[in-house]
Formats: structure tokens, sequence, C-alpha cells
């Protein structure tokens, strides 16, 4: 009873959908170190949905000593940062964080509200969207405004049935539009707009809500690190190398040319590979001069990790691969074969 009436006092507050505006951003600090890569690169993306909209840009930053992250928010293109500083802000802290945050959306009411496809972005969108009752798109592929199905709509691209299709989401009854955004989607973009806003947000918090104490600082899980993000040349394998036997040879190949192994899920579910060197939606992105790719067909989850990267070239006897859509240089051929002649060049 009382969930049913919450839902139809929320609809009724959206009635007026008009009174949502602006383009929000939650710019995750990473680590408490520095602030996240793939927030600045979603201030650029934002930075032209705002544009279009004739709307401001709001970066939203939560963090210990917070103001000295707000020089570099400045230099992409935000029109206004609210931000809180406080003890409690060092680590992600999932009540505290989504009340902060809740907050804020019932008071300034965003129109749109994009986040960083990480553990706490993804753990902060999803808790506010069911705050506020509206929907979430999460690992979008593409943002982009249209009319067809409402005034100024945000349209979400995401890869469904195994990446198979790409779905667009639309979001037309709710406030706001939210959507996750999976780190190399889109690229960050340098500019400072002139007499940028900060807004400074007094931390209050009721510290009896939370009944779980916390004992010690959380931890991140043990597991691999990957340089893959910061390799110049990246040396993809998938399926279509057959065996675990031809892909240890791209280890063998990244040894000679200084090089880092990467692949796709299926390598992975093969055993021929860890699971921290996928590169695609559900794992790493990269940035390289130089991907080769092995015999990898050309999912959409793989293709999004990839097209940061400066030169593509793809191997695969299938003509019609999907990944020669994206590859600056297309081979056709066994991608075994090509492999060993490769080993047998660089051994000399």
């Amino acid at each position: 009873m009382d969930r049913g009436y919450d839902l139809v006092r929320r609809w009724k507050k959206l009635s007026n959908i008009n009174e949502y505006r602006d383009v929000w951003v939650f710019t995750e600090i990473k680590d408490h170190v520095e602030v996240h890569e793939c927030a600045l690169q979603i201030l650029g993306k934002a930075r032209e949905i705002a544009d279009k909209l004739g709307q401001e840009l709001i970066s939203v930053v939560l963090a210990l000593d917070a103001e000295q992250y707000l020089p570099v928010i400045e230099e992409h293109g935000v029109d206004k940062i609210i931000y809180l500083n406080h003890q409690d802000l060092k680590h992600y802290h999932e009540r505290i964080f989504t009340d902060l945050v809740y907050d804020l959306i019932e008071k300034y009411k965003p129109s749109i509200f994009l986040f960083p496809s990480t553990e706490a972005g993804n753990a902060l969108a999803a808790r506010l969207a069911y705050r506020c009752r509206t929907g979430l798109v999460s690992d979008v592929l593409d943002l982009e405004l249209s009319d067809e199905f409402g005034n100024n709509l945000l349209i979400g691209d995401k890869p469904a049935y195994l990446g198979n299709i790409v779905a667009q989401i639309i979001c037309p009854n709710t406030r706001p539009q939210m959507c996750t955004v999976t780190m190399g989607t889109f690229q960050k973009t340098k500019m400072r707009k002139e007499n940028v806003e900060i807004m400074k947000i007094d931390y209050k918090f009721d510290k009896s809500k939370i009944k779980i104490k916390i004992l010690e600082a959380p931890t991140r899980k043990d597991k691999p690190s990957s340089t893959l993000s910061d390799a110049k040349f990246v040396i993809g394998g998938g399926h279509g190398l057959v065996s675990k036997e031809n892909f240890d040879k791209l280890f063998d190949l990244a040894k000679l040319t200084n090089g880092q192994v990467g692949g796709t899920r299926r390598p992975i579910l093969n055993g021929w590979m860890p699971e921290h060197l996928q590169i695609g939606i559900s794992g790493e992105s990269i940035f390289s001069d130089l991907y080769l790719a092995f015999g990898i067909s050309g999912a959409i989850q793989h293709l999004v990790g990839i097209t940061a990267s400066k030169i593509i070239i793809a191997i695969n006897k299938d003509p019609n691969a999907g990944i020669f859509k994206v590859a600056d240089y297309c081979v056709i051929g066994d991608a075994n074969e090509i492999l060993e002649g490769l080993l047998n060049y660089f051994r000399v």
C-alpha cells in the first residue's frame, strides 16, 4: 500500500517534466587521488548534449578534500560544479552517497544524469534510479537527442541479444534520464567555460541511519592488474585461433614486440586467457597506437573497447567479419598461419 502510494505521488510530481533541466555528470574520484578518466570522457559528450539543449552542464563531486580536484574538472567544459567535502566521502559508501545525491536531485531536478560504468558509478546509479522511480540504461554505446518520441528525449544505444543488435532505449515519462557509460566510449575534450560556478553543499548525513558499522577502510578485490589501457601496442586474440596452443603464441609475439595481449570473452571461457585481459564492455578499453586482432569476429561488445585505438589491423578468414567494418587494414586469411609467420620474422 505504501509503495503504491509512493509511485502515485512520484508520477504526480513528474506531471510537468519541463521542471527538470540541465545535464549532470557524477564525476567520480578514483582511489581518492584523481578524477576518474571515464568521468572526464563523459563530460565531453555531456557538453555536446547540453549545448544542443541550451542547458547547463553540471559536475557533481563527492570526496575528501574535494577542492583539489576542481581545477581539473573546470578544464572540461562544465558550467557549474556542485561538490561535497567530508572525511566520510573518502570511500564510496552506498547509503551515504545515495542519500546525499538523491537530495540534490530532489532539490535541483536534473533532466539528464550520467555516470561512469565503474563499481561505484553502477551501484550509485542503480540505487538512485530506484529512489527516483526512473529508468536506467547501463553501458551505453552512444547518446543522442531525438524528437521522434518526444521533445529532445535522450536516446541510449545499448547492445542486446549477445551483441547481435543495438537497442535504442528512451525514458519518456520520468526524470532524470539516467545512463552509465563505459570507459573509452567517448573522447575526452578539453575546453574551459568562462565564469564556472562553484557551489559547495554542506555535508549533512545522519549516521544513525547506517545499520552496518565499517571497522576498517574498504579495499579493492585482489585481482591481477592489467596494463591494457596504457599499452601502445595491443595484440588481441579470438575464438578463431582454435586452440590454447595457438593462443599462447600471442604471448610469444608480445614478448618479441613489447606488446600486450588481450582478447575477447570466448578465449576466457575456453580457458586460454585470464579474465583481466578481456577487451570490451565487460573488460578493458584500449587506447593503443596499434591494435592487431587475430581471429576475432567483431561482436559489438568487443568493438566498443577498441575504437579508440589509432590503427586497427584485423586478420580473419571470413571476408564478412564484423571487425572489418572498424579496421583500418583488413587481412583476409588464416590467423594462425599469419601469426606463425610474424613469429618467424621477429625471431630472426
